[in-house]
């Protein structure tokens, strides 16, 4: 089932970069207050962790309890290597940061790029309907002109005929006469 709406979720956004990418950042920062959130419990949690084992280790110490050379050294020893630990990680929380901030200046290049190609390509589309207007109109223009002298053509044609017919019927009926007579 979620894999449908997730399809549908894609064909409703299809084509619209401008609502996607909205989607995706508004999924980023809900990404980023949960967890900020989660780092905030984990370090109460472990802060409460470390406040009670030093409190165990300072009950122990008034109690009498005393450290051989041996625990202390181990000690120590866990204690360089979480220090180690903790350097690493941080370094690695200021890659990640660093390409956190990469990711983010790489999606506003890209959304400039779009909105950017959107813009020439609407530009592009405008100029091409433009000129197959022009085209068209041209056209329009040179079939109507040539129907005109067709049909200018035509009337001095029917204009012609017609006065031609009337010589030729008048020529006719006077060759008619003319034969009447003759045949009387």
């Amino acid at each position: 089932s979620s894999g449908i709406n997730a399809e549908y979720g894609d064909l409703e956004t299809a084509g619209n970069f401008a609502l996607t990418l909205m989607m995706k950042r508004d999924e980023i920062a809900h990404l980023k207050r949960d967890n900020e959130q989660f780092l905030e419990e984990e370090r109460e949690r472990l802060q409460t962790e470390a406040v009670q084992e030093t409190a165990e280790v300072k009950l122990g110490a008034t109690q009498g309890n005393t450290l051989t050379l041996e625990q202390i050294v181990k000690i120590q020893e866990q204690h360089v290597q979480q220090a180690a630990q903790l350097a690493h990680l941080a370094l690695h929380v200021q890659c990640l940061q660093a390409e956190k901030e990469k990711l983010t200046e790489t999606l506003d290049a890209l959304n400039h790029a779009h909105k950017m190609e959107t813009e020439t390509q609407k530009a592009r589309n405008l100029l091409t309907f433009r000129q197959y207007k022009d085209f068209y109109e041209e056209a329009k223009t040179a079939t109507n002109s040539r129907f005109q002298e067709l049909l200018n053509s035509c009337a001095q044609d029917c204009i012609f005929l017609s006065s031609k017919n009337a010589e030729l019927a008048e020529e006719n009926a006077e060759l008619k006469r003319k034969l009447k007579h003759y045949n009387n």
